[in-house]
Order: C-alpha cells, then structure tokens, then sequence
C-alpha cells in the first residue's frame, strides 16, 4: 500500500477492468496497440497469471484512492538463478500525469527488491515510446544500450535502494 494507491492480484470478477485495460486504443497505443481477449483467453491468461499463476509471474491491479481500478502493474519471466525479472506498468490513459505510476512502481519494486530478494529489474520500451522511457528513466532505471532493436532499461536493488533513501 501506498499514500493514494493500493496493489493486489485481481479477483476474477475484476478481469472486465483487465480486459478494458488491454483493449482500449489510448491507453494500449503506446505498447503496440490493443489486444482484445476473448473470455476463454482472459480465463487461460487469469489461470497462469493469477490463480494459481506461476512462481515466475505476479501481476496486480493498482487501485486508487476510491478504490477503482487504474491500472496494472506487474512482473514476468523471473530467473530464479540470478533474481531478474520484465517489468510492466500501465495505468489507464485518463489517469496518467496525476502521479499513479511512480507510487504504484516505488510500492511493487520495494516488495520486488526487498521482500523477494530481486537483484534486477528489466523493461524493453519501445523505441518509438518516449512517454515509457522517460517515465522509466525519472523514476530511476538507467538505459543499457547494449540492446539495439529496443530501449532497454534497468534497475538494480542497489539503486532502487540509493534511490528511495533520497
């Protein structure tokens, strides 16, 4: 939990809002654009996701102040050997700018680094996707461009912690 936002793994009930979330054109336009699923791949997409989801996923919703869905946040793809992970948050279109994001990321990365015992996290941005990279390197990610075809960021544990001490 946060000051205005609260992170949790969605009920099944709340897989409308993911769906809504994933298919709508302004908030999804800057990752590549809508994906609608049908009700059998938000069932499939829940099972491996959420209930009972997989050791190397952990997805929740973000929720704002009234308790509404906004967003979502979430990581993929652990590598329990070296702790590194693929970070994603998106917080619907409508609520951008208003500060959502940097809490809901500062609240999720500190469970990552400092209860899981995270080493890395990584994001590949698009290349077009300023909006993504800038937010990501504000936080505090640092870009690797070692990658070409995309815009690699990273956050180490010793940063995110450096980071939060400010």
């Amino acid at each position: 939990m946060g000051k205005r936002v609260r992170l949790r793994p969605p009920r099944w009930e709340e897989i409308a809002f993911v769906r809504w979330l994933w298919g709508d054109p302004e908030t999804m336009q800057p990752v590549g654009g809508p994906i609608h699923l049908t009700e059998e791949a938000a069932r499939d997409w829940f099972t491996r996701m959420v209930d009972p989801g997989r050791p190397t996923d952990f997805y929740c919703l973000i929720f704002n102040e009234e308790s509404a869905p906004i967003g979502e946040i979430s990581f993929h793809r652990l590598d329990q050997a070296n702790m590194t992970a693929n970070f994603n948050v998106k917080i619907a279109s409508a609520r951008r700018g208003q500060g959502y994001a940097g809490e809901a990321m500062s609240v999720f990365l500190d469970y990552f680094f400092n209860q899981l015992g995270g080493r890395v996290m990584l994001d590949d941005v698009a290349l077009d996707n300023q909006a993504g990279q800038q937010a990501l390197l504000r936080f505090g990610f640092e870009h690797d461009p070692g990658v070409p075809d995309v815009f690699r960021l990273r956050l180490t544990r010793e940063r995110f912690n450096a980071l939060a001490e400010r």
